[in-house]
């Protein structure tokens, strides 16, 4: 057996947890040399080695640049206990950091590799652990697997990343996708909240609950073809009109800015779950424009937006919206 054997998410009290598992037919040494060797890592996991030239131990530096993006990860060995156990912590630049752990057991002639990821935030599983099956396809081709592939293609990552999704809860996927709308680019998000539909819709509509999400001062006339209008960041004008006001269901209004090549279309829609409320917001962009710019900004306010429904307010965090501009300027 040479494909991924499984994959797990899970998301307890601590943070979140992502397990994959594969079994690779070489001996537990060689495929431990592959993952702790540097001048091997570059190869199979296509980065830019940056942690100097020295063997990694226990406490090293870390250090790599993705290929052909401008993402860096600067971590530090954690554990090091040569052929069975090593772990990292992982973009420990990029606050919060979080760990990845490299656990090899004999089987056989072959080992099995478990990988798991700890992170202190329901980020996007699918995503991430499309990244993972990818580099331990990567893995196994550069072993000498006839059967596996690179896995290089983003394609395959695509492809990997939607049956993740599907198989996933809610709850582990929290990025935007790239759609097509009736032929036209959009984006979309869905995210669910431990609150009523109402209180969600609340938080979409009332000036004070606005500018604790999205950080904008709001003026609207609650009725289709009313005005919609928000400042952004105390500069930016958005003056859209309504186009569907549907309470406590759907919201749609015109996004006219320059960032979307002209005029464009924000629609959200919240449907009653067991548990609370899921939010479905799309983003359809006639114009194209920087989509990647619109993913960032739009994760990271539905993030935000946890906070607003509890009453709080979050601070503009340029750090964490850098990286995820940075993930979607890779992936979309």
């Amino acid at each position: 057996m040479t494909a991924l054997t499984r994959a797990l998410w899970s998301s307890p009290p601590d943070g979140t947890r992502l397990e994959l598992v594969r079994r690779y037919r070489q001996p537990i040494e060689q495929v431990w040399a592959a993952i702790t060797i540097p001048a091997r890592l570059t190869e199979w996991m296509g980065i830019e080695w940056l942690g100097g030239e020295e063997p990694l131990t226990a406490g090293a530096a870390f250090d790599y640049r993705f290929g052909a993006t401008d993402i860096e990860s600067r971590g530090h060995v954690r554990v090091f206990d040569p052929p069975r156990v090593f772990e990292h912590s992982w973009f420990e630049n990029l606050p919060p950091a979080t760990i990845v752990r490299w656990a090899l057991e004999p089987d056989g002639d072959g080992c099995v590799l478990t990988l798991i990821h700890w992170t202190g935030e329901k980020e996007d599983g699918p995503r991430t652990a499309a990244g993972w099956t990818q580099h331990m396809e990567s893995l196994a081709a550069h072993l000498g697997d006839t059967e596996a592939t690179t896995g290089g293609s983003m394609a395959s990552w695509r492809g990997w990343r939607d049956g993740y999704a599907a198989a996933f809860p809610i709850e582990a996927r929290r990025d935007g996708r790239r759609i097509l709308e009736d032929g036209v680019p959009a984006l979309r998000f869905e995210r669910p909240f431990a609150h009523p539909p109402a209180a969600v819709w609340a938080a979409l509509v009332e000036p004070e609950a606005l500018a604790r999400w999205l950080q904008a001062e709001a003026t609207i006339d609650p009725h289709v073809g009313g005005r919609f209008h928000l400042i952004l960041g105390g500069a930016s004008h958005m003056d859209g009109v309504i186009r569907r006001w549907e309470p406590p269901r759907v919201l749609e209004y015109t996004w006219p800015e320059s960032a979307a090549n002209g005029d464009s279309v924000v629609r959200f829609e919240v449907f009653e779950e067991t548990a609370g409320a899921r939010l479905v917001l799309t983003h359809i962009l006639f114009g194209g424009g920087d989509m990647a710019d619109f993913a960032s900004g739009w994760h990271w306010h539905l993030d935000c937006l946890d906070d607003a429904l509890e009453g709080g307010a979050t601070e503009f965090d340029r750090p964490r919206w850098s990286a995820l501009r940075q993930v979607y300027a890779a992936t979309l």
